[in-house]
């Protein structure tokens, strides 16, 4: 059978589909542990949990117990190539979830667009560990090839930086390689042929500085070989901080390049966030040279303060992606406020817990607000806000945002967490995936939309893959568990919980205004067909330009799909299509809502 699956993976990936693979990989992402709050629970036994349903996304076979899939930064671990889908994952087991001694990288592949998987594929063999796995792909005589990207660990078991290749795309059997020297984790995207460039940091403790030292370097599959390291963060020259997260970005041609990190500011322990600044460095020729640092944005210092009251300072969930078939790049960061007396970042304040998304061609050098208190309910209301509860380790309110433009270039998508008001278990706050997106390259953004909406699950971490979307969808990759507050990191100290890998295609609802006649009334049509399948055409009026909701629900009242929700929708007659290729035979309802105005439909599914 695997003999079979790996026939089917070569004749599919040999197809037009691989061939047009763009090398916008992304990249790259770190996050140091850290030390004090691994042993904050040293007695920590966990009770596992063994009796949690699958999520309805959950990739087969992929399950675990490590929850702390990034150490700060986006990590590109899913690749869309067609009708193949490429997820990379770290997994221990439920005696080890803090993954101290049992941690392994692995990555799954499917070759008929998420239907069915193969056999999760472990890039090291216990006592070697690995970690933050993220995953490239090339071309080798016309046959693909893959490299997974990361944290090797070394024979002793310290933390490095490394790389694996594969023997063959869906093989399992690796070679690997650490970066030269002293370093931890590496994170990159395919520049040309079968080189992957990448960055790798040095802990300021093993570099002797106060801060830690950020470099470039390229690794090459065919010889399993790293090249010399090129430093493009110097603590010396203050370019860093005592806990650097960073990610790569590449254009198509290999060329242009983005490095991007957040550094904090230091002080006598080498840590300290009072000061954050969120830098970049370019380069033109492939990684050979690079810019000067420059800076983004600073807490109480440039563009950390967007309107009145918005006074934002950078936290290290990041991300960077270049536009298709151009040389222009964007990037994304959540934020914080900067405390009064300057000692550091706080999630207390809900003007200031915002997704920004910055480039230098877009509003004069100004971030714009993807996701705040301007356009999110949770975080403009302060009854909902003040009872989010405890936050897992390194996430903020609004979190971890990702990057990725349909392949046209036209539509650039948004993808991140956010926390349910109220929801609690065991202290800490469950959390929701989110998604928007801006037709204009960055310049303005949709209100955002929810991917999730569990309460009894925990998503977090979404990655949109940098190949194979469209305008109305995208490809999505997140983590879903039980159990709010990271295990990994003994945040509950009461539980273990399964861990799921979870697999998306998201919809994307466009809302298209079919006539600009103002309408008597508010009312929603009967949906054409009907019945239906699997497409469905549903057509509403609007009186006067209204914030709108319309959701789906089956027979038992059960929320399947939210088209929109608290969306501005202008004055006329507008209508939205809904697909429901993954739904079964039936009845469905659709419900059309604003302030003052509500209505239901009945629809049929017919397959």
């Amino acid at each position: 059978m695997k003999k079979l699956f790996l026939f089917l993976l070569i004749s599919a990936f040999v197809s037009s589909a691989f061939s047009q693979e763009r090398k916008i990989s992304k990249v790259i992402t770190n996050l140091t542990e850290n030390a004090s709050i691994v042993s904050q629970r040293s007695g920590f036994i966990p009770t596992v949990i063994l009796d949690a349903a699958p999520p309805q996304y959950a990739i087969p076979g992929a399950e675990g117990f490590w929850d702390y899939v990034t150490n700060g930064s986006n990590l590109n671990n899913i690749v869309v190539l067609g009708q193949n889908i490429l997820v990379s994952f770290a997994s221990t087991d439920s005696l080890d979830p803090r993954g101290q001694t049992k941690r392994v990288a692995y990555y799954i592949v499917s070759t008929d667009g998420g239907a069915t998987w193969g056999d999760p594929l472990a890039v090291s063999t216990l006592p070697s560990m690995s970690g933050y796995p993220e995953i490239h792909t090339y071309l080798s005589a016309g046959v693909p090839q893959v490299v997974i990207s990361g944290r090797k660990y070394n024979a002793s078991n310290s933390a490095r930086g490394g790389a694996w290749k594969d023997a063959f795309l869906g093989l399992g059997s690796f070679q690997g390689q650490n970066v030269p020297g002293e370093g931890r984790d590496f994170f990159g995207a395919t520049l040309t042929g079968d080189i992957i460039g990448g960055l790798s940091s040095v802990p300021f403790a093993a570099s002797n500085n106060p801060a830690d030292t950020l470099y470039f370097v390229k690794y090459t599959a065919s010889s399993n070989s790293f090249g010399t390291k090129l430093k493009i963060g110097d603590p010396a020259l203050n370019q860093t901080g005592g806990s650097i997260r960073y990610r790569l970005a590449v254009d198509g041609t290999g060329n242009n390049l983005l490095a991007l990190w957040y550094k904090d500011s230091v002080n006598a322990s080498g840590t300290g966030f009072a000061n954050s600044k969120l830098m970049y460095s370019t380069s033109s020729n492939g990684g050979t040279s690079w810019g000067s640092p420059q800076l983004i944005q600073q807490a109480r210092g440039l563009n950390s303060v967007l309107a009145p009251g918005d006074t934002c300072g950078p936290w290290f969930g990041i991300d960077a992606v270049y536009k298709p078939n151009t040389t222009s790049w964007g990037v994304v960061w959540n934020t914080l406020y900067p405390k009064p007396d300057n000692t550091g970042l706080n999630s207390g304040d809900n003007q200031a817990c915002k997704v920004l998304f910055y480039s230098p061609s877009i509003n004069g050098g100004v971030p714009t607000i993807v996701a705040g208190s301007q356009n999110m309910t949770i975080l403009s209301d302060t009854n909902l806000f003040v009872n989010r509860q405890n936050m897992q380790v390194g996430l903020t309110p609004v979190s971890h945002p990702s990057l990725a433009y349909s392949e046209d270039g036209t539509r650039l998508f948004c993808a991140f967490s956010a926390f349910q008001p109220g929801d609690s278990l065991e202290g800490f706050t469950f959390n929701d995936i989110w998604y928007s997106y801006s037709d204009n390259g960055g310049q303005t953004w949709v209100a955002p939309k929810k991917i999730t909406d569990t309460h009894t699950d925990d998503e977090l971490y979404p990655t949109i893959s940098m190949t194979g979307n469209s305008r109305t969808q995208f490809h999505l990759h997140y983590q879903s568990t039980k159990g709010p507050g990271s295990q990994s990191f003994s945040d509950n100290g009461i539980n273990t919980y399964r861990v799921y890998q979870c697999y998306q295609k998201v919809l994307v609802t466009d809302i298209n205004n079919v006539s600009t006649a103002v309408p008597e009334r508010f009312s929603l049509k009967q949906n054409y067909p009907n019945p239906f399948n699997p497409t469905t055409s549903i057509r509403f009026d609007v009186a006067k330009a209204s914030k709108m909701t319309l959701k789906v629900y089956d027979m038992s009242g059960k929320l399947v799909q939210t088209l929109f929700e608290n969306e501005l929708v202008g004055t006329g007659t507008n209508e939205v299509t809904f697909e429901a290729s993954k739904l079964s035979s039936g009845v469905y309802f659709y419900t059309l809502s604003s302030d003052n105005y509500k209505e239901t439909k009945k629809m049929m599914l017919v397959k």
